[in-house]
């Protein structure tokens, strides 16, 4: 949707209307020229929750680095009602004219500069609504709430002004709110005073520098809970939410201040703002959480508890993302990227340093396996030719869209992993702390860091980086092991672009990969490596005896993925189970997404699957159920649906058993998780008629009693009591959405309600997402869940409501969710259905920001389906009539 401003024109002196002239000067295509330079900023907003628009006045000290007779400022759906301009001290005639969706113009009455430009302007701008983007208002309990979020390219909305990051400079603000209320921005109250209406007038310090979209504040009756004070500078900490809600508040303050002083010591740099509040956003849309300078915003459902009913993963993920945002404070705070296409420098290194702060304040936190969880996460976002790079250039408002996904934090944050492991922890620290030294408060660049990194390194450090920077996609490492007649052993390796079947054939490309190997004559922690930097090469092994077997990825840092050669897999195979989890949870994750791709037998991965089944270890449990819930996911073998299904039963169903949906007294982690990975697997893939029943029971008791249930089994519950439901447990549903009071149970409920067998209770849910019945943001949930189903009947019918109803669900999604859309197309696995999606969607997203890039990934992933299905089906078929995998027959 192609978004348009409407400007109302003053002259600056004379204050009268003037139109918008023939000969106006063309506005920008997309950057700023360049030709001015902010020096400053003051702004003056007033803001009232209980209205939709606010009124600002901007003043801009600006440098302009040559003559002009216009300048351009970023400006979107803003209203400018007076400009005034003073030019070397002498006050110079201005009028606004129009710039198309982005831009504002201030022409000049005669031409000015090179020198200082003091602007001052009086505008309008809205506080939206059904966004989280922008300025934005939101309703909790009786009161609204205004806050805003302004990455990338939203500050616009809010304030005129030069909105790219390497505008980097100090911010004073001044909001002007009603009686009874507070403000809260990225620095501390420099004073608050009675305004002329009865309000209040709250200024705030300075700012350090910075850009535009990292300016952010919030206006309500806010509850304010004392977290302490943290690092070396004692700063004060607290945690801010809607009125209400300060007793669901002890996860942040339990976490903030051990976090923040973790990352400070690894930096070595104190915080490096006066303050870190964290304010609480009832609900946020694009984000979970946003790194703004000393006031960290969240979304409610990711940080705020729930008393008695906090699940491990939530908390799990609210520590993590902590320590990603207060990673954020130096890394991409402190230094900002001068461009988007280096926004991996924000999120890559938010990702990799949250990793190490959380292992090193929890080392029983399993960080290790939800590293390498995140890589397989990267792995798969990065194996379509679609797939963007880590550098990538950005020239669109598409790219700037793009650029914010696993690939800038997954796959960002597990290369940075394995060249620390190459170079070594100690090196690579120095590198990362001269970076940020460099360049504290200003901008920077890649080569900016790979200079630091080089700096303090191996020579060669930086190109080997630049090479996984630089171009997109995962490389597949081929590895056989052979012994010379002197009795040298060795590997010998090869690399080339990992793709699925389905995926058009790639050019050739070359990394330069660390490649590390262990081998059966030493210890877990010896390794030996090697840098990989052309299509074939040797990683010579210690002399000796010749290993029995060898592992790549020795200690688990690397991003690439491994296909052993046969007789070497068949050797792994034999000791798996004495390998590290981690290198074990790497073979079984990477076996099945190679069976996945076509890369390897889809026996070898269904029988490593079933191997890892019966391990202890909830994460090589969890690793076995990817590739059966991927084959069924896909239908593949529709005709062995039902002795797939007994596989799966026999396979893992005594485990899940055992388990079963109740926790017990006593229990560890370990069993909660094993939980939560094997009983939907089990009751679902494997369709287990017990599972089911009991799932249904513990529903229905976890409606009238949230404590009836483990809070990590509720979605599962929620989702597989639904999929068996009848009318009566829709109603039941439909109530509970209506009544429950907690956010979180609601969004939970509404997602399953889209998902009942009767297509007739289908369509009843999915048009109260467009109803009056909840809040738009809440009612589109129901036709998501339906969306990312998993049985195919269910996507198909959400499928064909969104074709029917699509310009009613565009005017009731969030804006800046437009380009995802072609989401809703997601799971499909046939070439009709393809051509429908590309035909529907190919006109409607082609003016959307991150829509074109959208649709050519899910074509891709329903073509890699195809192919999949197409050269898996016998392969699948054979494998359930093999010896010792033929299912019995009967119930299990």
């Amino acid at each position: 949707m192609k978004r348009t401003a409407r400007l109302v024109l003053a002259a600056a002196l004379a204050l009268s209307a003037a139109p918008v002239r023939g000969d106006d000067p063309q506005p920008p295509a997309f950057r700023l020229p360049g030709t001015a330079w902010p020096v400053s900023y003051d702004v003056d907003l007033t803001i009232d929750p209980g209205q939709t628009r606010l009124l600002g006045r901007a003043g801009i000290e600006v440098r302009l680095t040559e003559a002009t007779r216009v300048l351009w400022l970023n400006a979107r759906e803003m209203e400018i009602d007076e400009a005034a301009a003073t030019f070397a001290g002498a006050p110079v005639g201005v009028r606004a004219i129009a710039g198309g969706a982005e831009f504002v113009g201030l022409a000049f009455e005669r031409e000015i500069g090179p020198g200082a430009l003091a602007l001052r302007l009086t505008y309008r701008a809205a506080i939206r609504e059904n966004s989280s983007q922008g300025v934005f208002r939101q309703k909790d309990g009786d009161q609204y709430y205004v806050y805003t979020q302004f990455e990338t390219t939203d500050a616009r909305r809010a304030i005129p002004c030069f909105d790219e990051p390497a505008y980097k400079v100090p911010w004073q603000l001044t909001l002007r709110i009603p009686k009874g209320m507070t403000a809260i921005s990225n620095t501390p109250v420099e004073s608050d005073t009675a305004g002329a209406d009865g309000g209040r007038v709250v200024r705030f310090r300075k700012t350090p520098p910075l850009p535009s979209y990292l300016i952010a504040f919030g206006v309500g009756t806010f509850e304010y809970v004392d977290a302490g004070r943290a690092g070396k500078k004692k700063i004060p900490v607290r945690i801010v939410v809607p009125r209400g809600k300060a007793d669901r508040t002890k996860l942040a303050v339990e976490t903030t201040v051990p976090l923040l002083e973790k990352l400070e010591s690894y930096f070595s740099i104190p915080f490096p703002y006066d303050k870190l509040d964290q304010l609480v956003i009832p609900q946020t849309v694009t984000f979970s959480a946003m790194e703004n300078p000393g006031l960290i915003t969240w979304g409610e459902q990711y940080l705020l508890e729930s008393p008695g009913r906090v699940s491990g993963s939530m908390r799990r993920f609210a520590i993590f993302v902590n320590a990603h945002e207060i990673a954020h404070q130096w890394f991409g705070d402190l230094v900002t990227p001068t461009w988007w296409d280096d926004i991996w420098l924000n999120e890559s290194f938010a990702d990799w340093a949250a990793h190490k702060a959380v292992a090193s304040w929890r080392p029983d936190s399993g960080s290790e396996i939800a590293e390498l969880d995140d890589l397989f996460d990267a792995l798969g976002a990065d194996s379509v030719l679609a797939a963007r790079q880590l550098h990538q250039p950005i020239k669109t408002a598409d790219d700037i869209e793009n650029a914010f996904d696993p690939i800038s934090y997954e796959k960002g944050s597990a290369v940075l992993t394995m060249f620390e492991s190459w170079i070594g922890e100690a090196k690579f620290r120095k590198g990362v702390r001269r970076y940020l030294q460099a360049h504290a408060h200003k901008t920077a660049t890649s080569r900016d860091f790979l200079a630091a990194v080089e700096a303090e390194a191996v020579p060669g450090a930086a190109a080997a980086m630049a090479t996984f920077l630089d171009q997109p996609g995962v490389p597949l490492i081929d590895a056989a092991l052979s012994c010379d007649v002197s009795g040298r052993p060795r590997l010998a390796l090869s690399q080339a672009r990992y793709l699925p079947i389905g995926s058009p054939r790639p050019t050739p490309q070359i990394w330069h990969v660390p490649v590390c190997a262990r081998d059966s004559r030493g210890k877990a922690s010896d390794s030996v490596c090697t840098l990989l930097k052309e299509e074939r090469g040797v990683l010579e092994l210690p002399r000796g005896t010749c290993p029995d077997w060898a592992v790549l990825r020795a200690g688990g840092a690397g991003y690439y993925r491994v296909r052993y050669e046969e007789s070497l897999a068949a050797r792994i195979a034999a000791v798996e189970g004495s390998l590290p989890i981690v290198d074990r949870g790497f073979l079984v994750r990477d076996t099945a997404g190679l069976a996945q791709g076509g890369a390897v037998p889809v026996a070898q991965g269904l029988d490593l699957s079933r191997r890892a089944a019966d391990d202890p270890n909830w994460f090589l449990v969890d690793a076995s159920v990817r590739l059966p819930s991927a084959i069924a996911q896909d239908d593949v073998a529709p005709g062995s649906r039902e002795d797939f299904a007994r596989w799966v039963r026999q396979s893992w169903g005594d485990r899940a058993r055992a388990l079963g949906f109740e926790g017990r007294a006593g229990e560890g982690e370990n069993e909660r998780r094993l939980r939560r990975g094997v009983l939907p697997f089990v009751a679902g893939v494997g369709e287990d008629p017990e599972l089911l029943a009991e799932a249904r029971r513990l529903a229905q008791v976890w409606l009238e009693d949230r404590s009836a249930a483990d809070p990590d089994m509720v979605p599962p519950l929620l989702e597989l009591a639904a999929r068996q439901g009848d009318r009566a447990l829709y109603e039941r549903f439909l109530a509970e959405a209506k009544r429950a009071s907690e956010r979180r149970d609601r969004l939970r409920v509404l997602r399953a309600l889209g998902t009942f067998p009767d297509p007739g209770l289908r369509r009843e849910a999915f048009e109260l997402s467009l109803g009056d019945a909840f809040p738009p943001l809440e009612g589109m949930q129901i036709l998501y869940g339906a969306v990312f189903a998993d049985l195919l009947e269910v996507r198909e019918d959400a499928w064909e409501f969104v074709k029917s109803h699509y310009d009613a669900i565009v005017a009731r999604v969030p804006p800046e969710t437009l380009g995802n859309l072609p989401v809703y197309a997601n799971g499909f696995c046939d070439p009709t259905r393809r051509a429908e999606i590309e035909a529907f969607f190919a006109p409607r997203v082609a003016g959307l920001p991150g829509g074109p890039r959208n649709l050519s990934k899910t074509l891709e992933r329903i073509d890699q389906c195809v192919a999949f299905r197409k050269a898996a089906e016998p392969e699948v078929r054979a494998f359930l009539n093999s010896s010792g995998n033929r299912p019995a027959s009967g119930p299990p």
